[in-house]
């Protein structure tokens, strides 16, 4: 505890030890010496007594800290001064009756100066209360100056003054985008804002009303875009309510949105048009290749005795070739037709879908002696085609990678309902993929080390599935111990809708 506070402490309490004293003094006297009733000696003293317990609460709370040193510094001068007025009264009301030998108003005396010592306590401490708020009100108002002059808003300060709003002040902000405003009416301060707004600001002003606006108005910085807010402030009974009007400007964030609003609408534009390639080069691709696949039939089929056995290996190799090319052309037709041409979002039984799949599938199961298996799988909102053709694609892809003529492949499909989303995930028993080549294995043309045959499309178009729901899809694998894809797929329906302009 600091000296000066400890000081203040030991004054205060002595002074109320002092006046307690007296007090049990003036109640022994009357009780013991004057015969007075115990009973009508304390209803005497009621007032001092109740007086010295205030003053000693106060004590206690000055002991334990409540107020700050200046507060108890003036508590304790008013005290002092209190006392110390008393006690010269006293001295000279002692003086008198000494001379005259009598007791009784020397205690009355000091009865006076206890409940005068008391009185100038509580003043102390009202005062002293006085004092600490208005130190707070100037500090709060010192703050309130900084964050007003300092505010990169423009703000004025408006008084309902008769029918007109009156600019009582206003930031260095607001003077630099409006010039010199203080007491002048609003309408002639900002003669451009529009006469509705300068309405709706003088009403809800007397309505006490917080309003919101946005207009474009000339500065001295040239044309800008301001998000104006009306907050009203003061007593409710006051004859000219008061507000406070803020421009904040948002040009550039403005300008910015409709920049991302232009650039948006052109991303929307292009990916319209790349699709709309897609699908034309694929439909187009497809004829000339369809007559390269015909012309190599006739020829080996006319020629079939006079060619040897190298031209029959060129016509196998022209085939196979044009058989490659219409399964890449197939799937590059099903990746553009991911937006373009999917079906609304409903809750789906992937079972159900899993079993579509699977008898889709029964021949090549068949060929490969692959073991499919699959545990309970939940409900998911989702395309249920697309679902379908997500399962193809990684069931095939598993199948077809997994096991060999010795060790026919072995294929797990199960699901997990977690928080707000579902994971499925198809395991095989295959080679598994390097960690090096998961996440190219997503992306077109990529095939991984395991596939010589495939398009490179099947697992992109898997990809472009999971992104049209909101989901996510990985890979875990490690070489000789299996391969396992994760689909994480939402269990709401997916805030992006279907494209509305489908490619026929």
């Amino acid at each position: 505890m600091p000296p000066n506070r400890r000081t203040s402490l030991v004054v205060l309490s002595g002074i109320g030890a002092i006046l307690a004293g007296v007090l049990l003094f003036d109640v022994y006297e009357d009780w013991q010496v004057q015969g007075t009733t115990l009973t009508s000696t304390v209803v005497e003293n009621a007032l001092p007594f109740v007086l010295l317990l205030g003053t000693f609460y106060l004590i206690r709370r000055l002991y334990r800290g409540a107020y700050d040193d200046a507060f108890v510094g003036t508590v304790t001068m008013w005290t002092a001064a209190g006392a110390l007025t008393i006690g010269g009264l006293v001295a000279w009301v002692v003086g008198i009756q000494v001379l005259q030998n009598e007791i009784k108003p020397v205690i009355i005396v000091l009865q006076t100066a206890v409940v005068g010592t008391a009185a100038g306590l509580l003043v102390g401490q009202r005062t002293a209360s006085v004092q600490q708020e208005q130190e707070r009100t100037r500090r709060e108002k010192e703050r309130f100056r900084a964050l007003f002059e300092n505010d990169p808003s423009g703000i004025a300060s408006l008084r309902r003054h008769g029918d007109r709003l009156v600019v009582e002040s206003a930031n260095p902000s607001f003077a630099s985008l409006f010039g010199s405003t203080e007491g002048k009416a609003l309408e002639a301060a900002l003669p451009q804002l529009a006469a509705e707004a300068v309405a709706a600001f003088r009403e809800h002003t007397t309505e006490r009303e917080r309003f919101t606006t946005e207009t474009t108005l000339r500065t001295e910085d040239g044309t800008k875009h301001f998000v104006i807010e009306l907050v009203p402030f003061g007593a409710e009974e006051v004859a000219e309510p008061q507000s406070y009007v803020i421009f904040q400007d948002v040009t550039e964030i403005r300008e910015t949105k409709a920049e991302l609003e232009r650039t948006v609408e052109q991303l929307e534009r292009s990916n319209e048009q790349l699709q709309q390639f897609a699908y034309v080069a694929s439909h187009d691709l497809q004829e000339p290749l369809r007559m390269v696949s015909s012309y190599v039939d006739l020829l080996a089929s006319e020629y079939e005795d006079e060619l040897d056995d190298e031209a029959d290996e060129y016509i196998e190799f022209a085939v196979d070739g044009a058989q490659r090319m219409q399964a890449m052309i197939d799937d590059l037709l099903q990746y553009s037709r991911v937006h373009t041409q999917g079906e609304d979002f409903a809750e789906t039984d992937p079972t159900a879908v899993l079993e579509r799949v699977l008898r889709d599938l029964e021949l090549l199961i068949e060929e490969q002696s692959a073991t499919v298996t699959h545990g309970d799988l939940p409900a998911v909102v989702a395309d249920e085609n697309q679902l379908g053709q997500l399962f193809q694609n990684l069931l095939s892809n598993a199948i077809e990678h997994a096991g060999d003529a010795d060790d026919p492949p072995t294929v797990h499909v199960d699901g997990e309902e977690r928080t707000d989303t579902v994971v499925f995930s198809v395991t095989d028993d295959g080679p598994g993929i390097p960690e090096d080549q998961q996440e190219r294995m997503f992306e077109l043309f990529e095939q991984s080390s395991r596939d010589d045959e495939g398009t490179g499309i099947g697992l992109a178009v898997c990809r472009r599935i999971v992104d049209r729901h909101e989901g996510d899809i990985w890979i875990e694998s490690a070489a000789g111990e299996g391969t396992t894809f994760h689909i994480a797929l939402p269990t709401r329906a997916p805030q992006q809708s279907t494209s509305s302009g489908r490619i026929e």
